[in-house]
C-alpha cells in the first residue's frame, strides 16, 4: 500500500514534464520553397471559344496573382484602337474591351511577364489567350528571332507586325497604319504570333519609339523580309535589326577648333564634295588638308597669325552650297593658356610594350603634320605617310639588342609651329616565338567583293582584308589570344559594312562568322586547311 502511493507522484510529475515539453514553442519550417508558377483553372469565355460577342473576358487562377506592366505588358493581336480595362479581382483577371471587335476575327492575347504569383512572384510566362468572333479560330502561327545585324545579338521588346497581302501600296504600310497582326520579342528576340489565317503577308519588325506602331521616326530600329512570308510554310525566320542611314550628303560641322586648324565633317564619306580657297593666299601662310581614314572630316591645318580671316567654298550637288568667311583668331581658354603641353607636338610611337614587332621599323605617330624636320646627331627620319604625320626612323635594328632613342625638343616641327618636346624611348626587338600567326583561304562570292576582318577577344578589329577573288590571308605577329574571323559581302564596295534601308528596299549587308574561335598560343601558326567559301 505504501508503495503504491509512492509511485502515484512520480507518475504525476513525469505526465506533466512530458505535457510541458510538447506546449513548447517551435519555429515551423514551412516546407520547401514555391517555385512554380500560377496556373489557370478557369477561363470565361473559355480559350479557344468562337462566335464571341460579349465585352468581357475573366481568367482564374489557383492562387493570387499579381500583374506587373500590365499596359506594357498585355499585347492584343489584331491590335486595338483603344486600350481595354484590366484590373485584378482576387485570383482573377479581368478584360473590358471598350470598343467593338472585328467581325469573322481570331484575336489573341499575349500576357508576357505580366502574370506574377503573389508570394514568389513565379512568373506565368507568355501566356496565350485566343477567341474568335467568327464561327472558325484560326490556328497557324509564325515565330522568329530578330537579332541586331552590326553585333548578332538578340534585340528585346521590338515589335513584330504582319500586313495582309491585300493591302493597298503593301510595302508602304508600314509607314501609313497599323498591322493587321502583332507579336514582340522577349529577352532573346524571340517572338510568335498566333491566331493567323492562311494568307501571305509583309513582315516588318519594329522598335517603336513613339509608341505608335507606324515607321515614323529616324532613329527607329527596324527589320523586315523582301518577300511575303505564309504562316502555312514558314518554320521560323531570323531577322536582323537595323537603324537606317539618311544617304543624303550634309555638312554636319564647320568650325576653328583650335589655333592653326579648321575642321569640316559631314554625314558621308565626301570625296565628291568640293572645297575651295578662292582668295590668293600668301607663301608664309601653309596648309595641310588631312582626310580623315572615312573621308567624311576635313582636318585643315594652317600657319596661324599669317591672316585674319579666310573665305572657304564647300559645294555638292544641289545639297550643299556653303561659302563661309572664317576668323583665324583663336580664343585660348583659360585652362588652354595655362597647359605648357599644349605648346608641344603630341607623338605616340608603334611599340608594344617597348617591343617592336618582328620586321617593323622604328615609327613616330604625330596628330599634326609636320613640315620640317631638323637634324640631330647621327639619327635620321623619313616620312612615311602623305600628310607628313608619320615618320620611321632610318636605321637597322638587330634582333637581339636593346635599343633608346633619345631627341631633345625642337627637333620636329608642324605646320602650325609646335614642336617636340624632349622625347625618349627605349625597346627591343620582339622575338617571333613570342607571338603567332593565322593562315587562311577564302573565297567571297562571284558578284562581290569581301571585307574580312579578324577580331580579338575584346571584340576589337586588330586586322582587315578586302579580297574579290579566292586568296590566302595571313594575319601576322599576334598577341596570343582568342580570336574570330568576320566576314561582311561588301555589296556595294565602300570597304567596310553598311546598313540597309527599307525606304529603298535594300537589307543590311550580310556578315559571316567563321564557324571556330581560334585560340592562338605563343609561337604557334593557324594555317586553316578548308577554304572558307562565303555565299549570300
Amino acid at each position: 500500500m505504501l508503495r503504491t502511493q509512492q509511485v502515484r507522484p512520480l507518475i504525476v510529475l513525469l505526465t506533466a514534464l512530458l505535457l510541458s515539453a510538447c506546449a513548447n514553442v517551435v519555429t515551423p519550417t514551412g516546407g520547401d520553397k514555391d517555385v512554380f508558377p500560377p496556373q489557370v483553372v478557369e477561363a470565361v469565355p473559355a480559350n479557344g471559344n468562337t462566335m464571341f460577342d460579349g465585352k468581357k473576358i475573366e481568367i482564374t487562377f489557383d492562387e493570387f496573382i499579381t500583374l506587373t506592366n500590365a499596359n506594357q505588358e498585355l499585347l492584343f493581336s489584331p491590335p486595338l484602337t483603344t486600350k481595354p480595362d484590366v484590373k485584378l479581382k482576387n485570383k482573377t483577371v479581368v478584360i473590358k474591351f471598350k470598343e467593338d471587335l472585328l467581325p469573322n476575327t481570331t484575336y489573341t492575347i499575349c500576357f508576357g511577364n505580366a502574370i506574377k504569383d503573389f508570394h514568389e512572384s513565379n512568373v506565368f510566362k507568355d501566356y496565350f489567350y485566343t477567341f474568335s468572333t467568327g464561327d472558325c479560330l484560326d490556328t497557324l502561327f509564325i515565330t522568329g528571332k530578330i537579332i541586331n545585324a552590326d553585333d548578332e545579338k538578340a534585340v528585346e521588346n521590338m515589335y513584330v507586325l504582319l500586313y495582309d497581302e491585300d493591302s493597298d501600296s503593301l510595302h508602304f504600310q508600314p509607314t501609313r497604319r497599323q498591322p493587321d497582326f502583332i507579336g514582340k520579342t522577349d529577352k532573346e528576340g524571340v517572338f510568335r504570333i498566333n491566331g493567323l489565317p492562311d494568307k501571305c503577308f509583309l513582315l516588318f519588325a519594329l522598335n517603336d519609339v513613339n509608341s505608335n506602331l507606324y515607321y515614323d521616326m529616324p532613329n527607329e530600329k527596324v527589320a523586315f523580309i523582301d518577300s511575303l512570308i505564309s504562316p502555312y510554310d514558314t518554320l521560323s525566320i531570323q531577322l536582323k535589326a537595323f537603324t537606317e542611314v539618311d544617304t543624303n550628303q550634309m555638312l554636319l560641322e564647320k568650325k576653328l577648333v583650335e589655333e592653326g586648324l579648321l575642321r569640316f565633317a559631314f554625314r558621308h564619306p565626301a570625296d565628291k564634295v568640293q572645297i575651295t580657297f578662292p582668295d590668293e593666299l600668301p607663301d608664309t601662310f601653309r596648309m595641310v588638308q588631312v582626310w580623315s581614314k572615312e573621308k567624311d572630316t576635313l582636318s585643315c591645318f594652317f600657319t596661324p597669325k599669317v591672316m585674319d580671316s579666310l573665305r572657304v567654298f564647300i559645294h555638292y550637288d544641289t545639297l550643299i552650297n556653303d561659302e563661309t568667311q572664317y576668323s583665324l583668331k583663336y580664343r585660348e581658354t583659360k585652362q588652354q593658356r595655362r597647359s605648357k603641353k599644349d605648346n608641344f607636338l603630341k607623338v605616340k610611337t608603334n611599340l608594344r610594350n617597348k617591343l617592336l614587332m618582328p620586321g617593323n621599323d622604328f615609327i613616330l605617330k604625330f596628330t599634326e603634320p609636320i613640315v620640317e624636320v631638323r637634324p640631330y646627331d647621327t639619327l635620321q627620319f623619313e616620312k612615311i605617310d602623305e600628310y607628313g604625320m608619320q615618320y620611321r626612323l632610318v636605321a637597322t635594328i638587330e634582333d637581339s639588342l636593346k635599343y633608346a632613342v633619345n631627341l631633345p625638343d625642337s627637333v620636329f616641327f608642324s605646320v602650325r609651329g609646335k614642336t617636340n618636346d624632349t622625347l625618349s624611348f627605349s625597346f627591343s626587338r620582339a622575338q617571333r616565338t613570342d607571338y603567332g600567326n593565322i593562315f587562311i583561304q577564302v573565297l567571297p562570292p562571284w558578284d562581290c567583293q569581301a571585307v574580312i576582318e579578324l577580331l580579338n577577344s575584346q571584340g576589337k578589329v586588330v586586322h582587315k582584308h578586302v579580297i574579290d577573288t579566292v586568296q590566302r590571308l595571313e594575319f601576322m605577329q599576334l598577341a596570343p589570344d582568342k580570336y574570330k574571323l568576320r566576314a561582311i559581302l561588301d555589296i556595294d564596295r565602300n570597304e567596310r559594312w553598311s546598313t540597309g534601308n527599307y525606304h529603298l528596299r535594300f537589307l543590311p549587308e550580310p556578315t559571316i562568322l567563321y564557324k571556330d574561335e581560334l585560340d592562338l598560343k605563343s609561337g604557334w601558326d593557324i594555317d586553316l586547311d578548308e577554304v572558307w567559301e562565303l555565299a549570300h
